[in-house]
């Protein structure tokens, strides 16, 4: 459901564009996006805005002017927080704050994670809904498996957008091509699905560069993989960092290794001994990333590639792929979206955006 539609006082911020925009992501700023963002939120005229104004104006250097929100010395997020968490216990409401690319929050030198992890603990009426396009960066972000962050141990509800069928992404296609009065062949349509094989968010923005820039068929396809390189690069660099063996895990599979046992015997050979705990947490991990998919029988990858060959894989023993490389096995297979909620919350997406969004 999207935050507009839940019925519930809502503050939604894009923490990328502020991170472009200012270089970093700025208290001050983050603050003034919160608040604004939550009383925009709630009917102009009625008693929920004028309450929480009330309430925000208790608060000691906060000046408020309609929905247009400064402050006369550095906020207090901690206290911005409590004071919208009182509000919403007083009105008997649940206020969500939705952070869409919540993993640009982790390039600040402030422990953003931290003070989520502070409301989580004590503000029980503040529902946080994190959303990244960058899945590795916003699980490195969150830390909930890594003992060291403050996030650990948290409950999280976690919602992964799937993959549409055929016949869903081509009415997807068709109904947004239609809403543009476009016409486009079912000859394109067919050729669309095959190559994005159901990932929403190519779909979205294939229709995007399409129906909205007017490119060609060509032309929006190739912009799109681009787009498609640059994400996948960026996410496998940070996955990688984390253990070079998430390499030789994805090289043992594009050799053909489908078993456990096999995928493991080649890993151990390359890269020296792994307990199997350790083993799994790691396949575990690009499973639930979507780099490969579990099946009774197999562990492979989750589409096979239409128009370039696994093959172009098999570099000479010993050596590392290259993101590049690990490109052409990724380029159809990346999750758009990740939605992580400390409440219960569903996500939604913008059909033809120029990439989903939970308004």
């Amino acid at each position: 459901m999207a935050l507009s539609e839940s019925g519930l006082p809502y503050a939604k911020i894009d923490t990328r564009a502020l991170y472009f925009t200012h270089g970093s992501i700025p208290q001050e700023i983050l603050a003034k996006r919160i608040l604004s963002s939550l009383i925009s939120s709630l009917p102009s005229k009625g008693k929920p805005r004028l309450g929480i104004i009330e309430a925000l104006s208790s608060i000691k250097g906060l000046r408020l002017s309609g929905i247009q929100v400064e402050f006369d010395k550095k906020p207090d997020l901690a206290e911005i927080l409590e004071t919208i968490n009182s509000w919403g216990e007083r009105s008997g409401r649940r206020v969500l704050i939705a952070f869409d690319e919540a993993q640009y929050l982790r390039l600040s030198g402030i422990q953003y994670d931290g003070l989520i992890a502070y409301a989580v603990d004590n503000l029980s009426n503040i529902t946080f809904v994190l959303t990244g396009s960058e899945v590795g960066m916003l699980h490195d972000f969150l830390g909930l498996d890594n003992p060291k962050k403050p996030l650990f141990g948290r409950y999280a509800r976690e919602i992964v957008l799937e993959r549409f069928t055929r016949e869903q992404s081509s009415d997807f296609l068709e109904k947004g091509f239609e809403e543009l009065r476009i016409n486009v062949s079912s000859e394109e349509l067919e050729r669309v699905v095959d190559r994005l094989d159901g990932i929403v968010g190519w779909l979205s923005t294939y229709g995007y560069l399409r129906g909205v820039r007017k490119l060609s068929e060509k032309d929006a396809l190739e912009e799109l993989f681009r787009r498609a390189e640059a994400l996948v690069m960026d996410e496998l660099s940070s996955l990688i960092s984390h253990s070079r063996r998430y390499w030789f895990i994805l090289k043992a599979v594009s050799l053909g290794n489908s078993r456990w046992s096999s995928i493991k015997e080649y890993v151990e050979f390359k890269a020296g001994r792994i307990n199997d705990a350790k083993f799994s947490h790691l396949l575990k991990n690009l499973v639930k990333y979507g780099y490969l998919k579990k099946t009774p029988k197999a562990i492979q990858f989750p589409i096979p590639l239409s128009w370039r060959s696994s093959r172009s894989l098999n570099l000479p023993p010993g050596k590392f792929l290259t993101p590049r490389k690990l490109f052409v096995m990724y380029q159809k297979n990346i999750r758009e979206r990740y939605r992580f909620s400390f409440q219960n919350f569903s996500p939604s997406h913008s059909p033809f955006s120029e990439r989903p969004l939970i308004t």
